[in-house]
């Protein structure tokens, strides 16, 4: 695999970065709801710049951007904090793609792309331990009529906000086999019920209750014999972006922890001239940089054959989620009492961390698939 940037990749960075440097105030967006008029705008933006199509195939109308340059763009939104709606939606963008072609897809890919509406991923349930395979939600359909569907989801991140979701649900197949159907379900029908709260990122989410939704045939994007190996797909995407947002978290905190150093002082010297504090900042440069050739080997590894790539996602986790800690809490730790007031930015790099470390499979559920891959 080739690491070297290209023209269009360097741009892409060069637009993120700018844009967070300059256009994004952390402190003005966090906690804000997401019909503020903040939010709205800065929707808006992200749509007008193209962020919102990259996973769009380019037959549809997106930018069709491949996995290594939307890890890249997590990356740089990793590094400034950005509090938004962005994985969900580029994530919901895959899985709609792999419908067949219909009205209803190419409204979905259009409303997300323009930044008119924003789905959310329902997939996670209570005893699911992150498993997109055992499910209590159920959808049942006879023949071509409508599709009933019941169930409860939790912890659906971008949910309080979100316009529909793709639920996950238990459904035979065409030829009677148990399968699993992805459906898109609009927020505002009858039997849906959201209870909205803030995760410790503050970002939003939601438990979601459905009794006996009535849905069209139509709303069945993934049928049942393809739905589970499509959520596998996509759930492994989704960690490898979650972790080249975490690897920009992390940058950035080493970045700010190492200022601090070199501004601070404590006996009239400069906290950097500290030798226990220098090499405790190296330390986390080392961690940050093994978790970068590991976000490589998850990229090269979802690249190549299906064979190995669950267990070089898991590894891929397991090694950012320890540099994570690592890094981030000594980047607290580094900081002082300052480092734990709301105010400072420093804290709320490491409460991210810790959110995308209970994202799509926590810790145990990563070694636990790491250590079957190896003894299979």
């Amino acid at each position: 695999m080739d690491f070297s940037l290209t023209d269009e990749q360097k741009l892409l960075r060069e637009t993120v970065s700018r844009y967070v440097a300059s256009g994004y105030d952390f402190q003005a967006m966090r906690g804000k709801p997401v019909d503020d008029p903040l939010n709205v705008s800065q929707w808006r933006t992200f749509a007008e710049l193209g962020w919102l199509a990259l996973t769009v195939p380019e037959q549809d109308g997106g930018l069709g951007a491949s996995l290594e340059d939307v890890a890249l763009f997590f990356e740089e939104i990793g590094r400034g904090l950005v509090c938004a709606p962005l994985l969900s939606t580029l994530l919901s963008a895959i899985i709609v793609s792999k419908a067949a072609e219909s009205p209803t897809r190419t409204e979905a890919l259009e409303a997300l792309m323009g930044g008119e509406k924003k789905i959310a991923l329902a997939l996670e349930e209570a005893g699911s331990r992150h498993d997109p395979a055992v499910l209590t939600t159920r959808a049942a359909q006879n023949g071509s009529a409508a599709i009933t569907l019941n169930g409860r989801k939790i912890v659906v991140q971008d949910g309080a906000g979100a316009d529909g979701f793709l639920v996950s649900a238990q459904m035979p197949s065409k030829d009677g086999k148990a399968g699993v159907g992805i459906l898109l379900v609009p927020a505002n029908i009858e039997g849906v019920e959201i209870r909205r709260y803030r995760l410790i990122d503050g970002r939003d989410a939601a438990d979601i209750g459905f009794e006996n939704v009535k849905l069209a045939s139509e709303s069945l994007i993934v049928p049942p014999a393809e739905g589970l190996s499509v959520l596998q797909d996509t759930l492994n995407r989704a960690s490898i972006l979650l972790a080249a947002e975490a690897l920009g978290a992390m940058e950035a905190a080493i970045s700010i922890t190492a200022d601090y150093l070199r501004t601070r002082q404590q006996f009239r010297r400069p906290l950097s001239d500290f030798q226990v504090l220098t090499h405790r900042l190296s330390d986390m440069f080392v961690k940050a940089e093994h978790a970068r050739s590991m976000v490589y080997r998850g990229l090269s590894a979802m690249n190549g054959p299906q064979e190995g790539r669950d267990k070089a996602v898991s590894a891929t986790m397991i090694a950012i989620m320890q540099a994570g800690d690592f890094v981030c809490g000594n980047a607290v730790q580094l900081h002082g009492g300052v480092g734990m007031a709301d105010e400072n930015k420093i804290g709320h790099f490491y409460k991210r961390l810790r959110t995308i470390g209970k994202s799509y499979g926590d810790f145990n559920w990563h070694m636990d698939r790491y250590t079957r891959q190896l003894t299979a």
